[in-house]
């Protein structure tokens, strides 16, 4: 795993020992943040599930002004916690060590907003309803705001939600990316 691109390019990341992480291929986050471009410049990243940290790190070093990770496994912020200090970040980011529907609550409480939320839960996580909702609904995500979900080809991910609709979707082999808007059921 490395960065990409952008100021941190090149530096290696450390990854899982186990199968309990499944972190983002270089691959599908290089295609990832070709689609957002422009749209990272001076964004604020949300990283729900954040695992090692790579997508994260990833919108830092392509010039995200800051990014909140939020991950609820020790060795998930052992390794961002690493990977950070390997990549010499030393402020614009927030880490927080919750479970991802407590954490986004709290962001809520603080008026919290980002720009562009990437969300990787386990491919076997089943509430993309509530979680997708959650974010707009709680203003997490607003107008203007992009949210990303990647998941297995095979997810029953909705189109669309109370306050949300699918905007896009890319496959690559079994990992899909699907963006999300503000918007109204169809």
């Amino acid at each position: 795993m490395r960065i990409i691109a952008g100021s941190f390019r090149g530096r290696r990341l450390k990854g899982p020992k186990g199968t309990n992480l499944r972190p983002t291929s270089d691959r599908l986050r290089e295609t990832l943040f070709n689609i957002l471009g422009a749209a990272l410049g001076d964004a604020v990243f949300l990283d729900v599930f954040a695992g090692t940290g790579a997508v994260g790190l990833e919108a830092l070093s392509r010039g995200a002004r800051q990014a909140v990770f939020i991950e609820s496994s020790p060795e998930g912020n052992r390794l961002i916690r690493e990977n950070l200090m390997l990549c010499g970040v030393a402020g614009g980011y927030r880490r927080i060590d919750s479970d991802v529907f407590t954490a986004l609550r709290a962001l809520a409480r603080e008026r919290f907003r980002a720009d562009v939320t990437f969300l990787d839960p386990p491919y076997r996580w089943q509430p993309w309803e509530d979680l997708i909702g959650t974010l707009f609904r709680a203003g997490l995500a607003g107008a203007g705001a992009t949210v990303v979900l990647e998941h297995h080809r095979k997810a029953a991910v909705p189109a669309s939600g109370p306050g949300f609709r699918r905007v896009r979707t890319v496959e690559q082999g079994d990992e899909w990316l699907s963006f999300f808007e503000l918007g109204t059921q169809p």
